[in-house]
C-alpha cells in the first residue's frame, strides 16, 4: 500500500465477522456505494465525520442483501432518498492491510436529482457531518487516495457505457507483451483501438499528464466511433485531456498483441498550444502537465524504463529528422502553468 492510500476501514469487515458462514472460511465485507448527480453533472458526496475525506453515499451490505439493494438503502438512510439504483460502473477490490481481508465495493450509477432534490439533502444517518453538491473537479482533490480513485474510474465507466473492474484503486487490465512496431505502418484494415502522442515543445522536451496520485502517461486514450482515424484520436484526446492543439504531426510506430486483436498507434508531434487547465469530459478531473525530455518520460510512465525506452528515443529521433524538433538529453522539466502557453 502506498501512502496516498488510506488503510480500508475495519467496520465493514468487523460487521461482516458476525455473519454465519462455512466453518474456517471468512465472510467477505461487502459496499455498495451510487453515483448520484445534479442536473449541472455536479456529484452528490458526503463527510462521513469518522474518517478523512469525502464518500460517496453508500453503505455495508446486510445478510442476504444484493448490492443493488443495499446501495438503495443506503441511500434512504444517509439522504432520506428512495431512488432507483442504475447500472452497475465498477467492481472494486481492496485488501485490508491488517487481515489481508479483501472487500468488495459495488459503485452503481443513479437518477439525476431534481432541482427540489438537491435544495433538500441534508445528512440523516448518525455521524455523517455534511453533504455537498461539487463538480468532480472540485470533489476528486477532497477524497482519500483510494476512493479518489475507484471515484475517478467510476466517472470513467459512466462516461464510456462501460463497467470496469478495478483492484486496489486501479483497473484492472490484464498484462500483455505487446509488441513495439518502430516507424512501421498500421496494417491496413488493423483496428486501432487507442492512439497517444510524443508531443514536444519547441525545446525538446515531451508532454506528460500526472494524475492525483502522481502517475503519468501520454496524452491520448480509447477511439471513438466519430473518430476517422487514428490520428483524429490523438487530437480529440490531447484537447481533452491537455487542452493541447497539435501543429505539425508524424507516425512514429504502433503497438501490437501477439494475436493481433489490439493496435495501439503512437505519433509524434509539435506542441503549437497548450489552454488553460480544464476537466478531462471522461473523468472530470484536470490532469497536470509536465514537460520532460523522452528518457525521464521513459522512467516515469508506467510499463518499465526498459519496455518504453525505445519507443521514447525512436519518437525523438523521427520528431528531430522529420519536424525538426531538437534534441534534448539533459534532465530537465517544466511544470506547465494553469493558465497555459502558446508555442508557435
Amino acid at each position: 500500500m502506498s501512502g496516498n492510500d488510506e488503510p480500508v476501514s475495519q467496520g465493514p469487515i468487523d460487521h461482516h465477522a458476525t455473519f454465519p458462514g462455512m466453518p474456517g472460511v471468512p465472510g467477505m465485507p461487502v459496499v455498495a456505494s451510487v453515483v448520484l448527480r445534479d442536473r449541472h453533472g455536479g456529484l452528490v458526496v458526503l463527510d462521513p465525520g469518522h474518517r478523512p475525506g469525502l464518500d460517496l453515499p453508500g453503505g455495508t451490505a446486510e445478510p442476504g442483501e444484493a448490492p443493488h439493494e443495499a446501495a438503495r438503502r443506503a441511500v434512504r438512510e444517509v439522504l432520506a432518498l428512495d431512488l432507483t439504483v442504475g447500472r452497475l460502473l465498477a467492481v472494486c477490490t481492496s485488501r485490508a492491510g491488517a487481515s489481508g481481508r479483501v472487500v468488495l465495493d459495488f459503485l452503481f450509477d443513479g437518477p439525476t436529482l431534481t432541482d427540489e432534490q438537491v435544495a433538500a439533502l441534508v445528512p440523516v444517518a448518525a455521524g455523517s457531518h455534511a453533504v455537498y453538491v461539487l463538480t468532480p473537479d472540485q470533489a476528486l482533490p477532497r477524497f482519500a487516495g483510494r476512493t479518489r480513485r475507484r471515484v475517478s474510474v467510476a466517472l470513467e465507466a459512466y462516461a464510456s457505457g462501460a463497467c470496469l473492474y478495478v483492484v486496489d484503486g486501479r483497473e484492472y487490465r490484464p498484462a500483455k507483451e505487446r509488441v513495439w512496431h518502430e516507424d512501421e505502418p498500421i496494417p491496413a484494415g488493423a483496428p486501432v483501438l487507442r492512439a497517444a502522442g510524443w508531443l514536444f515543445d519547441p525545446e525538446g522536451r515531451v508532454l506528460l499528464v500526472g494524475d492525483p496520485d502522481g502517475g503519468y502517461a501520454l496524452p491520448g486514450g480509447g477511439a471513438e466511433p466519430e473518430d476517422v482515424d487514428a490520428l483524429a484520436t490523438l487530437t480529440r484526446e490531447v484537447a481533452e485531456e491537455a487542452n493541447a492543439v497539435l501543429g505539425k504531426t508524424t507516425h512514429v510506430g504502433y503497438l501490437s498483441d501477439p494475436d493481433g486483436g489490439d493496435v495501439r498507434s503512437r505519433s509524434a508531434a509539435r506542441i503549437a498550444s497548450l489552454g488553460p487547465l480544464a476537466p478531462d469530459p471522461a473523468t472530470g478531473w484536470s490532469w497536470s502537465r509536465a514537460l520532460v525530455t523522452p528518457r525521464r518520460a521513459a522512467a516515469l510512465l508506467s510499463g518499465g524504463y526498459d519496455a518504453r525506452l525505445p519507443q521514447a528515443l525512436a519518437a525523438q529521433r523521427i520528431a528531430h529528422e522529420r519536424l525538426g524538433v531538437p534534441i534534448l538529453d539533459d534532465d530537465s522539466r517544466v511544470d506547465v502553468p494553469p493558465e497555459g502557453v502558446t508555442f508557435e
